[in-house]
């Protein structure tokens, strides 16, 4: 209700009365109308006197949300599992869960929690877990990344990894997929539904259960098997799909996937400062994948125009001067400087956020709108890193600039290293001849 579904709802419960203002029905065979699907959350033990109901009123889909099946380990809930499965079979009822939070479609008005953005948007996605659907819906929205359709689909005892990896693949509304998984149900067919779906589109996979005490957490979660890290791995490299180790980067790479022009090629640029710290973001970028080539002289002395020459390092990356990073006009002549030159693909820009907590987030808009009329003049994409050495108030105002970073054009990262492994991400989906 509080999602805007403009469809016609029916609580069911025993005592009957009213749920929200809505009649509420005895039950499922009381409903005067046909159901399309039912979300089913009461004890397991009961859930096959429910399904049974089900099938009789000739319902089409079923969320399972109660827990307490195989995911336990005990027979028990093992049984009940397939106690439903040859229930809904009688019906042609499918299944999604048990064990789940269901589906997501804001364009439907339907979702899996009521505190999630209901803007619609470009990326479809299927989880395994409840918590990590909800979570990355929730968390991709910080970076306007948004959702066309999406499912939690818990122990997939009907329903599985393999449907509704399909279903996105030929779904016009999704452009980009994101994928949490554990366990395959059926792997073979796996392999040849994410070959077709990397055939298309884009495939962002995060795994869980890549090491022992990860496959045990995952038996206790979903009850699926894990299965072996070096047999994963080999059916991603195979396939084409896109995997990430860390939550984070599964949000980082979506967005970079949804606001950034694929570069031609790996080689960065970066303007950042501090010497230290200029060292270090090389390196990050080299061992993500990325080339840091050195400067020409040609670019050094444009440079040292309006660059004072104590205390900086123009090699690449560039090491400017305090003073640069406090005029807006010379940050943004500098990423000129460097995107005129052939030799760099992409610009990486920091911007310390440290700057805003000193003398206000408005010298951080000021140069975000400078490097969006600079980047004008050149076609290669910019990342913006907002830099705040993990102090607290410099990350408060690093979340407060990077929608605006985004509504200019520049996806925001937290740091280099992030940055480079989603670029790499992108440029080896576009550019797969240059993997490596």
């Amino acid at each position: 209700m509080r999602f805007g579904y403009k469809g016609k709802l029916y609580p069911i419960n025993p005592r009957g009365g009213e749920v929200l203002g809505l009649k509420a029905y005895p039950a499922i065979r009381d409903v005067p109308d046909e159901l399309d699907h039912v979300i089913l959350a009461i004890p397991a033990p009961l859930t096959p006197k429910l399904m049974h109901e089900c099938v009789a009123a000739g319902v089409k889909s079923v969320t399972i949300f109660t827990a307490g099946f195989s995911e336990t380990g005990d027979a028990e809930g093992t049984r009940l599992e397939q106690e439903i499965l040859e229930i809904a079979r009688q019906g042609s009822v499918r299944v999604i869960g048990p064990n789940c939070l269901g589906v997501h479609c804001p364009v439907a008005g339907i979702s899996l929690d009521d505190t999630v953005p209901r803007v619609s948007g470009p990326v479809g996605f299927l989880s395994q877990s409840g918590g990590n659907a909800r979570d990355l819906v929730v968390a991709s929205a910080d970076r306007r990344v948004f959702f066309s359709k999406g499912v939690s689909l818990g122990n997939a005892l009907d329903l599985n990894e393999s449907d509704f990896l399909e279903y996105l693949t030929d779904d016009n509304g999704t452009d980009i997929i994101a994928a949490y998984i554990e366990g395959l149900k059926q792997p073979q067919r796996f392999y040849r539904a994410l070959r077709a779906a990397c055939a298309r589109k884009p495939v962002i996979i995060l795994k869980g259960g890549k090491t022992l005490s990860g496959a045990g957490a995952v038996a206790s979660h979903t009850g699926a098997l894990a299965g072996s890290r070096a047999i994963w791995d080999t059916l991603c490299l195979q396939t084409g799909a896109i995997q990430v180790d860390h939550f984070h980067d599964w949000i980082d790479v979506l967005m970079t996937f949804v606001h950034m022009k694929p570069p031609n090629g790996r080689r960065v640029g970066i303007i950042g400062m501090g010497g230290g710290a200029s060292v270090l973001a090389a390196d990050e970028c080299e061992e993500a994948g990325l080339a840091v080539p050195a400067f020409p002289e040609t670019v050094r002395q444009e440079l040292l125009k309006f660059t004072p020459r104590v205390g900086v390092g123009l090699r690449n990356p560039v090491d400017s001067a305090t003073s640069v990073y406090f005029d807006p006009n010379s940050l943004a002549r500098t990423v000129k400087a460097v995107a005129d030159w052939d030799g760099v693909d992409i610009l990486f820009v920091v911007l310390p956020a440290i700057i805003g907590t000193k003398i206000g987030p408005q010298i951080l808009t000021a140069h975000i709108k400078g490097l969006a009329e600079s980047a004008r003049d050149f076609a290669k994409p910019v990342a913006i890193i907002l830099r705040t050495a993990a102090q607290s108030e410099s990350e408060r105002v690093a979340r407060e600039v990077r929608g605006e970073c985004l509504e200019a054009g520049f996806p925001a990262y937290d740091s280099i290293d992030s940055a480079a492994r989603a670029v790499n991400a992108l440029i080896s989906y576009h550019l797969p001849q240059k993997r490596g």
